[in-house]
Formats: C-alpha cells, structure tokens, sequence
C-alpha cells in the first residue's frame, strides 16, 4: 500500500527511522535532488526522443552525450539521496556511494564536451532550443540542491563527495546545454546588459 498514514501530522521517516518534520533541512536536501533527478529523466527522455529522430545508432552517439550516461548521473543521484537520508552510521555502510570515479566520469565529460564549445565571451541566457532550457532548469535546480547541502553540511556534516558530485554536476549541465545548443546549430543568446 503506497500510502501509510504515518506522515499525515507532518512528519516523515529518514533512512533508520528516526522522525523529523518534512521541511527538516535533511528532508528539504533529498527532496531537491528528487526534484533534480526527475527534470534529468525528463532530459534523458528527450535526448532518447532525439536520437530516435535523428536515427542514429548506440556507435554513433558513443562520443555524444546518451541516454545510459544521463541514467548513470541519474542513478547516482540516488544514492546521494539516500546517504543525504540517512544519519545512522551503521546503516550508512549498507548504501551505496558517491565515489571519486563518479566524479571523475563527470569532469571528463566536462572536458571532452568544452572542447567543442566556443570560448565564452558573455553570459548565456538560458534560452534557444527546448533541450537546452530544459537542461538549464536541471541546473539551477541542481545549484539549489548544492545551496541546501552546503547548510546541512554547516550544521550536521554532508559526505564530502556528495558535495563534489552536485557541484560538477551543475558545471556539467552548463556545458551539455551549451553542446545542445551547438548541435541543433542554434546560436546561443547572450546577456547584453
């Protein structure tokens, strides 16, 4: 049964069972890497959507940004919120983690995709192609999670490479919706103040 009744005075279970209110920062941390991880299965969605539209195969796009890495950021969000979630020690030992290889895999997509990129020379408004709006959104979403869990980190502690992963994570997006933008030829709209 999907619902339990056990949260109805505003209250929720973290990983262990301790209770705490549902705007506790920790329970306002994971809820917003949800948030995040859902506009990225949204991304995906759309990146698969493309892919099938522009016919090509998985050797085709191996050098382009996929589905199966958007799914591999994706399913490490989970695991960041489930750590996020948890405050007991020895349950801690049974999730699994944010590892420095996941943070590696991020910087050298950075890498590899800033390559193709033009140097910037301005701010880039966040608009031009659905894809990369969408993954802008993914963004700031992912830079308010990094906001949350630099706070809880102030007052409880956040594993350190969970703190990492979300920051590279807002940097990569940045740069896939810069790489979008350049493979639908659009021209990226600059900040004129």
């Amino acid at each position: 049964m999907i619902y339990t009744k056990t949260g109805d005075k505003g209250t929720t279970s973290l990983i262990g069972g301790t209770r705490v209110s549902k705007y506790d920062l920790r329970v306002e941390c994971y809820g917003t890497l949800d948030e995040l991880n859902c506009h990225l299965g949204l991304v995906r969605d759309l990146i698969l959507k493309r892919e099938k539209q522009l016919g090509k195969s998985k050797t085709d796009i191996i050098n382009n940004i996929n589905g199966i890495e958007i799914l591999s950021i994706i399913t490490t969000l989970f695991n960041a919120q489930a750590i996020v979630a948890c405050e007991k020690d020895d349950i801690k030992k049974t999730i699994p983690l944010v590892t420095d290889e996941n943070i590696a895999m991020l910087e050298k997509r950075i890498d590899l995709l800033e390559k193709e990129l033009p140097v910037m020379k301005s701010f880039i408004l966040p608009t031009g192609y659905y894809l990369a709006s969408e993954i802008n959104i993914a963004r700031t979403i992912c830079r308010r999670s990094e906001r949350l869990l630099c706070k809880l980190n102030d007052e409880k502690g956040v594993n350190e490479n969970v703190l990492k992963y979300v920051n590279r994570l807002s940097d990569y997006l940045f740069v896939l919706s810069r790489k979008m933008m350049k493979d639908k030829k659009r021209e990226e709209i600059l900040w004129k103040p």
